[in-house]
């Protein structure tokens, strides 16, 4: 099993090696040799074969640009009014926002007169 396993490292060792060596982008090498790009992937990330990312040297200024961010606003859901109606046809249209203790007050009050 191990040699199986050394055998297959070797052969994509191989492989990444000759990617490198011709100058294609891995997806094109791949199409153009049978290996699976995502398979190409996993066997040089296990190989420890990525490409070192070069950082600008130390006297390289690097220009950055400052985030963005859009700005965004919610605005809560319009709620219907609320609407009483009392004995006599009379109704009472109050915003959906009212507190409702202060709904009770008025419902009461306008009880205790009638």
């Amino acid at each position: 099993m191990e040699a199986t396993v050394n055998s297959k490292a070797d052969t994509w060792r191989r492989h990444i090696d000759d990617q490198r060596a011709s100058g294609q982008s891995v997806r094109a090498w791949c199409k153009a040799n049978g290996p699976r790009e995502c398979s190409f992937y996993w066997w040089r990330s296990r190989l420890g074969l990525s490409p070192k990312r070069r950082r600008p040297s130390k006297s390289a200024k690097v220009k950055r640009t400052p985030l963005a961010f859009a700005q965004v606003v919610v605005h809560p859901p319009t709620a219907e009014p609320l609407r009483l109606r009392f004995a006599g046809g009379h109704e009472l249209i109050l915003p959906a926002s009212m507190p409702i203790e202060q709904v009770a007050r008025l419902v009461h009050a306008i009880e205790s007169t009638t």
